[in-house]
């Protein structure tokens, strides 16, 4: 929705995989999905290093699971109320991976402490590892406070590959209000960079 009203037009090819009907999760595909990436990436002559991949609720949580099964395939990820354990394995497995985490502290769908308790895990391996933890909101709020509100540019760090300003996070939680609408989205996002 986002792409097709025009309120976010990344300069990068997106694609945006439909999880089928028979699937109870993206862990189910995740095979699937690395071959649309390969037969994307050598159709559109993309960047291979330059594949981000970003998500809400199912996707966020099918985000911590592919960069976990393939971490050396995307460059960045920006996982949205998605669900992850805090493991040892899961942390060694992203020590190297920029990771911005976002969820909601009001969320009563996916538990935020998860996210917040594998960013801070992983954040004593890789500095590069951030969680932002949008006060008073929902699950369903957080879409549209990250990739639209103005606060956050989540689409530009996963294109542009900048790191976050320091400024922004000397604490390991920015804390936000909400102030507007709600938008459920449930899908994975992968951006291509284009070679120039």
């Amino acid at each position: 929705q986002y792409l097709q009203n025009g309120q976010l037009a990344p300069e990068a090819y997106v694609l945006i995989p439909q999880l089928p009907a028979a699937c109870r999760g993206w862990e189910d595909v995740q095979e699937a999905l690395m071959q649309l990436l390969s037969a994307v990436q050598e159709s559109c002559h993309t960047d291979p290093e330059g594949v981000s991949l970003t998500g809400h609720s199912m996707g966020g949580t099918g985000v911590w699971q592919l960069a976990l099964r393939y971490p050396d395939s995307f460059c960045e990820i920006a996982p949205l109320s998605g669900s992850v354990q805090a493991s040892a394995e899961n942390v060694s497995k992203l020590r190297s991976l920029p990771v911005w985490a976002v969820v909601g502290s009001e969320d009563a769908v996916v538990d935020p402490s998860l996210s917040v308790q594998m960013v801070e895990a992983l954040s004593e391996q890789n500095a590069q590892a951030y969680i932002t933890v949008i006060e008073g909101a929902d699950h369903f709020a957080v879409p549209e406070e990250a990739y639209l509100s103005g606060r956050f540019d989540i689409i530009g760090w996963l294109i542009g590959g900048d790191s976050l300003p320091q400024e922004d996070f000397k604490n390991l939680y920015q804390r936000y209000l909400i102030k507007n609408g709600y938008f459920y989205l449930c899908c994975l996002v992968l951006l291509f960079q284009v070679l120039v």
